[in-house]
């Protein structure tokens, strides 16, 4: 994959005031919290859809007037630790925020929804910008020590944590050998798009339809897939108005069904509704008759036996009685407060499963994987130079 150093433009009011989770993981109360800052950027990424909406190009043509956005006068690699813990563990990760040419030796593994590409599309449109970094990880053991090694001499721009607690650590690298030791590291590399591909496909799109050459390539952040500090869970699924019970016999007839009051972490699709946790195994016979020798993924057996089979529900069905949540506890919360029917929860991926699919160009359903700790938004913008 093909990289190279930018000149980002970067904010220069109080960084707690600018970032955000990325757009698509933001909950309500989050939003409202984030939209009251006097410089966040999801003013940017999430502009509000009322009609008499403010354009977020005029916000950020007024931000970039008022300078609480700035380009930076060298051309750098941004370098992001992130330190988390597990268990009461500090957990390191290192990677990277620099351009990324899409044209590139670059696979995308998910689906998209056509809606929300076009509405990225259009954001990014508009602002002659990329507010946020699609996600990429690498198969790659060394990347990390090499990333590791080059921030120990580097000072820090600056610092912030995260709600979650996640602590983000930023530093600038404008030494030009070191640049190119960090681009030729990646030269013959796989880069998997981890989060991200409505934004990657809508940039894809611009470059397709304009010719453009600033749209050949997008912000990215990079990081190895085999470090202690990535992981990928499950994206639960939250559904509405369909009982989960009143189909129970019809679902005994596809999947064996156990009923548990706790949920043990054990690899298995479970159904919380009502109290109560349904584990699902697919019956043999189904998964033969649905998808024949290919092994199918948790959330393909979701989407082909429960909601196309069981419930009857289109692609555009599930777009509106479907929706995704990344957070297993607050998937259950929703159910116990009747803000749906019930949740599917997905679990976990092992990362060799994950290379595996991916590295031979299997694609999974829209909302298969979630790579966490996520990548701040607002830390920079790869925006067209004035």
């Amino acid at each position: 994959m093909n990289i190279k150093e930018f000149k980002p433009y970067l904010f220069s009011c109080d960084i707690k005031e600018v970032v955000s989770p990325p757009f698509d993981t933001i909950t309500p109360e989050q939003e409202k919290k984030l939209r009251s800052a006097r410089c966040n950027i999801t003013a940017l990424s999430m502009p509000e859809t009322m009609n008499n909406r403010i354009s977020p190009k005029k916000i950020l043509d007024k931000w970039l007037k008022d300078g609480f956005i700035y380009e930076y006068d060298k051309d750098i690699i941004i370098i992001l630790k992130q330190v988390f813990y597990i268990n009461k563990e500090a957990v390191s990760r290192y990677g990277i925020i620099s351009l990324l040419e899409l044209n590139g030796t670059i696979s995308a593994h998910e689906n998209t929804f056509d809606k929300q590409v076009l509405e990225r599309q259009q954001i990014m449109e508009e602002l002659q910008a990329e507010p946020e970094p699609i996600f990429i990880v690498i198969p790659d053991n060394s990347f990390d020590k090499l990333i590791k090694r080059y921030a120990a001499d580097l000072e820090e721009k600056f610092k912030f944590e995260e709600p979650s607690g996640v602590e983000n650590y930023v530093y600038f690298l404008d030494d030009t050998h070191r640049i190119t030791k960090v681009k030729e590291s990646l030269e013959n590399i796989q880069g998997i798009v981890a989060d991200g591909h409505h934004r990657t496909q809508a940039i894809r799109n611009l470059e397709a339809e304009t010719g453009d050459s600033f749209w050949n390539y997008a912000l990215a952040y990079t990081t190895s897939i085999y470090g202690n500090g990535l992981m990928i869970g499950g994206v639960d699924r939250l559904v509405y108005r369909l009982n989960f019970e009143e189909n129970l016999n019809k679902i005994k007839n596809l999947f064996d069904v156990y009923t548990e009051k706790t949920m043990e972490d054990d690899n298995t699709i479970r159904v919380y509704s009502r109290g109560l946790f349904y584990r699902l195994i697919p019956k043999e016979y189904v998964i033969n008759e649905t998808f024949g020798s290919a092994k199918p993924l948790s959330t393909e057996i979701i989407n082909s036996i429960l909601f196309q089979n069981v419930f009857g529900l289109t692609r555009d069905e599930m777009e509106k009685k479907v929706g995704y949540i990344y957070n297993t506890t607050e998937a259950i919360n929703a159910v116990d407060r009747h803000e749906c029917e019930f949740a599917v929860l997905i679990p976990s991926w092992q990362k060799d499963d994950f290379l595996n699919l991916t590295l031979n160009n299997r694609i999974f359903p829209q909302k298969s994987t979630y790579f966490y700790p996520k990548i701040p938004s607002g830390i920079a913008i790869y925006q067209r130079p004035s």
